[in-house]
């Protein structure tokens, strides 16, 4: 049995998930294959987890299924390949995977244009859980089966490091995404200022791949870094390996920090997970995607968006209330060791399979 996984470059929550659960399903004897459609900044971290190829055109695809016939294609987010395939000659079944669709009306338009090559050509949907996915899925499509799969997290290979930083650090705020309005770079900002305003001394950590931003978001951080006074708190932390991140989040965690999430929507953010298990309390907008991992006052800490006042109060309250934050992380983590390990993820995959006919 080989699936195949097709994305469109290997960087960012997509490109994580794949390294977590290709490791999973080759445990279970399922051997995987991954097809990017281009170059991304996974290519050049570390070895892939399996055969990997970088394919766009039909006949390209067409070559590959001759070469190396899967058993079942998931297909990610992109649509228009779930009917490439079907044209090039696949009659296997074929998953379509949303991980996330955006903010509300954004995501009903995806749906929308997504129908007329989901329901024809797609045998199931696959998502992580999101709400907002579920109910868009009963409504736009209630005739096609869909599937459940919280994301996986290896905690033996990505967990808290004690003390992974030769320096005592300020608290740290740390910030992931893209350069890009729907991550809302610009209230992590504004919160970090309210928070100097306020007496705090917060050093600011922003991880990002500069390859998927525009230049007039970039020019638009810039002018408002300096706007607000913050060139000589912030690090900009573009391409560092995934497996090092660990290491930031503990030193965030040990230093009295957060992980500061603003996105106007997600999907089901490996940031959450990966601050989780290394012991870094969370204040995050609500937004959907969140809610699958993160109960508010339980995991981490809600503010709704806009609410700078509000956001700069969780993150007080969570560095100076040592009960509460000792509370929210020893939840959070306990959480992700019991609801998030790749082995359910594994077993869950191969049920679907099951039922979908392939063996």
């Amino acid at each position: 049995m080989e699936i195949w996984f097709m994305f469109v470059i290997p960087s960012g929550g997509m490109h994580t998930l794949n390294c977590e659960r290709i490791p999973a399903l080759t445990k279970t004897g399922i051997r995987c294959r991954l097809i990017y459609f281009q170059q991304g900044i996974g290519s050049t971290q570390g070895t892939m987890p399996c055969p990997v190829h970088y394919a766009n055109k039909p006949e390209e695809f067409k070559e590959l299924l001759r070469q190396h016939p899967p058993s079942a294609i998931v297909v990610s987010s992109w649509y228009t390949k779930v009917y490439t395939l079907r044209e090039v000659g696949y009659a296997g079944p074929i998953i379509f995977e949303i991980q996330g669709l955006g903010p509300p009306q954004k995501a009903r338009e995806e749906m929308s244009k997504m129908y007329g090559y989901i329901q024809p050509h797609a045998t199931a949907v696959l998502h992580p859980g999101s709400p907002l996915i579920t109910s868009l899925l009963s409504v736009m499509m209630p005739h096609k089966v869909s599937y459940v799969i919280p994301n996986p997290i290896n905690a033996d290979a990505f967990h808290y490091r004690s003390k992974p930083m030769d320096r005592k650090l300020p608290m740290v705020l740390i910030w992931i995404g893209r350069v890009e309005p729907n991550k809302n770079w610009a209230e992590f900002l504004l919160i970090a200022h309210e928070l100097v305003r306020r007496g705090e001394d917060p050093e600011l950590w922003m991880f990002e791949d500069p390859t998927l931003s525009e230049q007039k978001d970039r020019q638009a951080m810039a002018g408002a870094i300096h706007a607000l006074g913050l060139q000589n708190r912030i690090k900009l932390l573009p391409h560092v390996p995934r497996m090092q991140m660990a290491e930031y989040f503990s030193a965030a965690a040990d230093a009295g920090g957060v992980l500061l999430m603003t996105s106007l929507s997600e999907g089901a953010p490996y940031a959450a997970l990966e601050a989780m298990i290394c012991r870094c309390p969370i204040v995050t907008s609500d937004n959907d995607g969140i809610r699958t991992m993160v109960a508010n006052g339980v995991h981490g800490i809600y503010y709704n968006l806009g609410d700078i006042a509000g956001a700069a109060n969780a993150v007080q309250n969570l560095r100076h209330d040592k009960k509460l934050r000792k509370a929210i992380v020893s939840q959070a983590e306990q959480r992700v060791l019991s609801e998030f390990q790749p082995a359910n993820y594994a077993a869950a995959f191969r049920l679907i399979l099951n039922q979908l006919g392939v063996r």
